[in-house]
């Protein structure tokens, strides 16, 4: 099988998101027995080629100075006839800011498949002021595309309200074996990991929490990642006098990634807006709680049973979820422990052998 995957976003990326992590974890299993060919976007410094693991990636388009959103229009602008160019037997293509899709159907006879990792239309609409979710309603009824993989069962919903004949699977994202930590005695923090993105991230609210919880007790939190809106953080961290208790660390990966989610004592997502929820995902295998609001498709991977929901941006809620975790550090430790049994059902191998199941069936069913 010749497979050809769009993804705009890039494991190399300084900026990127869950997105091309699934990317990667899946297609590196996929490609013990089948060709895969990763068509990804420019950003600067970036290799025009290269292989990871049996995966062979090609990044097209350019980066304009000045022009936020030319890596993903000029990869747009110059997928599709790549795509015809080169021989294949099916397509994967990832939902691409700022519009969804990247209209491959037009461009192949070929099977299509849209993978939805986000749905995020409100940030790029108020950022570029132009009407993307409309663009790709109007998209979808015209009815390109018939196939569709996503990660949870709400945004099976949303898609079919929008292609109702479409055949859409729920496959969640997933985690390495060597995610799973031992679980540690108390905690000596609370952990944000992620892009420094205000609004979809929630980092605007997180800040106010902050305000309110160290007005009754002083939680040191170190937020992890790195993003747009650093400055934006910043400033605001100075000007709540918060410098000694919270603490910017930048991007962290790997080791040190290990070392802050062992060290924890719980993890923060206050997003407004998830798909699913890899930050989630991965506190769950570390044998930590995670505080969150009770929004779609994430509370499909969080429960009470070994997380703290808060009512949906609520804050003196969630302030107050941190603060019983940051007291009863026996509750801390028995929902930290429920989470890691649950997050061995969400194993790449597992999910990869889905993700290619679908694939073959969805290629018996145009021969």
């Amino acid at each position: 099988m010749l497979i050809f995957h769009a993804d705009t976003d890039d494991l190399d990326n300084p900026l990127h998101g869950g997105q091309p992590v699934r990317t990667f974890e899946i297609n590196k299993r996929i490609a013990q027995r089948h060709r895969v060919t990763v068509f990804t976007s420019m950003y600067p410094g970036a290799k025009r080629w290269l292989v990871r693991e049996g995966v062979e990636y090609r990044r097209l388009g350019l980066c304009v100075p000045g022009f936020g959103l030319s890596p993903h229009l000029t990869f747009l602008a110059t997928l599709g006839p790549r795509l015809l160019a080169r021989k294949h037997d099916l397509v994967v293509e990832e939902f691409t800011p700022p519009v969804g899709f990247c209209l491959l159907p037009l461009w192949t006879s070929r099977p299509v498949i849209s993978m939805v990792q986000w749905f995020f239309f409100e940030y790029w609409e108020k950022r570029y002021k132009l009407p993307f979710l409309k663009i790709m309603a109007s998209i979808a009824r015209k009815r390109l595309y018939h196939y569709f993989i996503v990660q949870s069962y709400a945004m099976k919903k949303t898609i079919m309200n929008y292609v109702p004949d479409a055949t859409v699977k729920v496959i969640p994202c997933g985690i390495n074996a060597d995610c799973f930590l031992e679980p540690s005695s108390g905690g000596e923090f609370a952990l944000f990991l992620g892009r420094l993105e205000r609004y979809q991230k929630g980092l605007d609210m997180l800040i106010e929490i902050w305000r309110i919880i160290c007005s009754r007790q002083k939680v040191p939190l170190i937020i992890a990642g790195d993003g747009l809106d650093k400055g934006f953080l910043e400033r605001k961290i100075d000007g709540y006098c918060l410098k000694d208790v919270v603490k910017l660390v930048g991007m962290v990966g790997g080791y040190k990634k290990k070392k802050l989610l062992r060290e924890c004592r719980f993890v923060v997502m206050p997003s407004r807006e998830e798909t699913f929820g890899m930050v989630a995902l991965e506190a769950m295998a570390a044998s930590k709680p995670v505080v969150a609001f009770d929004i779609p498709h994430l509370n499909e991977v969080l429960t009470p049973r070994w997380s703290v929901l808060a009512a949906c941006f609520d804050l003196d809620h969630f302030a107050s979820g941190v603060l019983n975790l940051w007291k009863d550090d026996d509750y801390t430790k028995w929902l930290g422990r429920n989470g890691q049994k649950q997050a061995r059902n969400y194993l790449w191998d597992r999910l990869a052998v889905k993700q290619e199941e679908f694939y073959t069936e969805v290629l018996e069913g145009v021969h």
